[in-house]
């Protein structure tokens, strides 16, 4: 894969290197702290600590192992004067040629600059080389993840296939 500048943003997009992988595990724990901060106070702490225990150490691991050689993911980052300021996983499926972005953030300090809509880019440029016809992103429906969604569908997606998760105590 090639890496893609974007100098609009003086941002470089390139694939990510082992010496990457535990800035990406903590920028996504930084860009996942005020939805779980939200999620907190929406489920309250029983309901919180039984759905998301350890919620910083299953998403580290998310990471690593995205990043892992032997993953089936991509993962590429986000430069911003030479530093790794966002990521994004995606996987190709050769047998639907539906390609999916998953896992991605970009450092709260550099949201809102176009880093994200570069990183998608670049992820549809080499899922397309892959031959995906279609690629797929999933995110929560409610209020932290409002900005997640504006960023989706800035960069297209526009087919929305709603989901509810309900929880009941016993």
């Amino acid at each position: 894969m090639t890496a893609a500048a974007d100098m609009t943003h003086n941002v470089l997009i390139r694939d990510v290197r082992p010496e990457d992988v535990e800035t990406l595990v903590a920028i996504a724990i930084a860009a996942w702290e005020p939805v779980n901060a939200c999620r907190r106070q929406t489920m309250g702490e029983e309901l919180f600590a039984a759905a998301k225990p350890d919620w910083q150490g299953r998403k580290a691991r998310e990471i690593r192992s995205a990043c892992d050689p032997q993953s089936r993911a991509s993962v590429c980052v986000a430069e911003h004067g030479g530093q790794v300021v966002g990521f994004v996983a995606f996987y190709a499926n050769e047998v639907s040629c539906i390609g999916e972005i998953g896992n991605n953030a970009v450092h709260p300090d550099f949201q809102g600059m176009g880093i994200g809509s570069s990183m998608y880019r670049y992820a549809f440029d080499r899922l397309r080389e892959r031959g995906m016809r279609f690629v797929r992103v999933v995110t929560g429906g409610d209020a932290p993840y409002a900005a997640a969604r504006r960023a989706y569908e800035k960069a297209g997606f526009c087919i929305r296939v709603p989901l509810v998760s309900y929880y009941r105590k016993l």
